[in-house]
């Protein structure tokens, strides 16, 4: 029952999806040697992977003029950049990052995991040059389009930090479902995912390296392991934190274990969704 309530919302999704096609104003799209991508009329390019092929009916739904504007294998990076710039939620569907604290001119924000960077451009712009990105992912296909979104539009307020985030630095391995660059974790482990060793570290080594000494706004998005990653933040207190707490361990739900260690750390706490974490510091 569970599958099949999951494959139903998957569909749900995709198909709403496709009708938020008209907010993101595209230009062109196209594949080129980095990879599929997205150019909006507003400037931006976005980068992505590959349109898998048990996506293809999809975009069967299409109108005659999106599928004359849209190539079929850019398909999948423009469901990336609805719901990573447009929609910007914790997850499909799910309450948006900035539900309890709007970005501003010169803010820092230490955005984990980045994936391909295309949340990474919205916080960017919204930032300005003032303002500074600390994009974390771990991943090296990942990085690739990180990176290359980073480069090809020409952002200089992003720093990215190839690494995992732990409660200590060492190596571990990240386990993941073929194909699916967002499943990947340290904890949801099984024989059948591929398997990648991958340098972590702890946030407050993270954000010394990276010369950071306070944070305005945190995402934590990381598969499991979101109350390692606080164990490994002592430095530091960012002054608004979003996290998705999806994923619990020992029969305890890890939303209410992160709100009793935030509220010990003098921060106002909500659960939203029963998964959903957000805090803002105490004055």
């Amino acid at each position: 029952m569970n599958n099949l309530l999951k494959s139903f919302e998957s569909l749900y999704y995709r198909v709403k999806l496709l009708f938020n096609i008209k907010h993101i104003n595209i230009e062109e799209t196209g594949v080129n040697e980095e990879g599929p991508f997205v150019k909006l009329k507003n400037g931006f390019v976005f980068y992505g992977i590959p349109t898998r092929e048990k996506q293809y009916k999809y975009y069967s739904l299409l109108s005659k003029k999106y599928k004359q504007l849209i190539k079929i294998e850019t398909l999948q990076t423009v469901y990336d950049i609805i719901i990573r710039f447009v929609e910007r939620g914790l997850r499909l569907g799910g309450p948006r990052k900035e539900m309890f604290y709007n970005l501003k001119e010169g803010d820092v924000v230490a955005e984990m995991g980045a994936y391909m960077g295309h949340y990474t451009l919205y916080l960017s712009e919204k930032v300005g040059q003032n303002g500074r990105i600390i994009a974390i992912e771990p991943l090296p296909d990942n990085l690739h389009y990180l990176r290359t979104n980073i480069e090809k539009n020409n952002i200089e307020n992003v720093t990215i930090v190839p690494k995992g985030v732990w409660s200590e630095k060492r190596k571990l391995t990240f386990s993941r479902k073929q194909h699916d660059h967002q499943s990947a974790s340290l904890i949801l482990n099984d024989s059948e995912k591929e398997k990648t060793e991958i340098d972590v570290d702890k946030l407050d080594n993270i954000l010394m390296d990276a010369n950071v000494e306070s944070v305005d706004f945190m995402i934590i998005q990381l598969n499991g392991v979101e109350l390692e990653a606080l164990e490994g933040l002592t430095k530091i207190k960012p002054k608004n934190i979003s996290i998705a707490a999806r994923y619990d361990k020992d029969k305890t739900k890890t939303s209410k274990k992160i709100k009793q260690l935030l509220e010990k750390r003098n921060y106002n706490v909500k659960i939203i969704n029963k998964d959903y974490v957000f805090a803002k510091l105490n004055d």
